[in-house]
């Protein structure tokens, strides 16, 4: 395939990035939405299978009585306002604030509710975020270089998530991957001090280490990040079995 060298500066804007997300792989799975006013249905809901951030936006859903009507009948689409939560199989989505202060996006202004995968629920909730991908970016070189680039882009994202968590329905939603989560756990000392010791198959905490530690310790977490994800989700749950709700 010959090269050719071009400069390249897209703009992603709401209407672009619709377009790109059209172009992903896309699937209808039975699920269940609970909107807005409370009324839940049953139906098929189609999700993005590759860049779950759209679906923290918006799903399509057709509801299980227009279906048996009509199995061709279209999808319709609804947004994280129109919806508390929805649950494909195990899986539920709910409808959680977040203002992202890392990353402020024009698209991102006019609504900061989120349907986020939940992870955990009772003393600590926790849900699973994806950044979005950036309103403006450019890009140079060859048409190689710039679909190499795109890729790397979207893996970016896709391992980039937060692990947002709140303690007793207090304060703001924090990263659980950049918190003092032994400080978190403190109240079921069983919990907290397996997870000090590695023993959900997260990295062993050491209290105290110098900064060339610090920079160890953070390289070995992003090394490892889906074991650190299962191991504090671990911690988590076995946490809110064993403490009981704050009064």
């Amino acid at each position: 395939m010959k090269k050719f060298c071009i400069l390249f500066v897209l703009f992603i804007i709401s209407g672009v990035s619709i377009c790109n997300a059209q172009q992903e792989t896309r699937s209808y799975r039975p699920g269940t939405v609970t909107f807005a006013d409370g009324t839940r249905v049953n139906g098929l809901i189609r999700t993005f299978d590759t860049m779950p951030w759209y679906n923290q936006r918006y799903i399509w859903f057709i509801d299980s009585a227009s279906y048996a009507a009509n199995p061709n009948v279209k999808g319709k689409k609804y947004r994280a306002d129109d919806m508390q939560t929805y649950q494909i199989g195990n899986v539920i989505f709910d409808k959680v604030h977040y203002v992202n202060t890392e990353n402020l996006q024009l698209k991102s202004l006019g609504s900061n509710d989120h349907m986020m995968e939940r992870l955990t629920i009772g003393r600590i909730t926790s849900h699973r975020f994806y950044d979005y991908p950036p309103d403006t970016y450019g890009d140079s070189g060859t048409e190689e270089k710039i679909e190499r680039d795109e890729a790397q882009r979207k893996n970016d994202l896709l391992k980039g998530y937060k692990i947002l968590c709140v303690k007793d329905g207090e304060g703001k939603q924090q990263n659980a991957f950049d918190i003092d989560l032994l400080k978190l756990l403190e109240d079921v000392p069983s919990v907290q001090e397996k997870f000090q010791s590695g023993g959900y198959g997260n990295q062993p905490v050491v209290a105290h280490k110098g900064l060339a530690a610090k920079m160890i310790a953070m390289a070995k977490k992003a090394t490892f990040k889906e074991e650190e994800a299962t191991a504090i989700i671990a911690a988590f749950n076995d946490f809110n079995v064993q403490s009981a709700p704050a009064k």
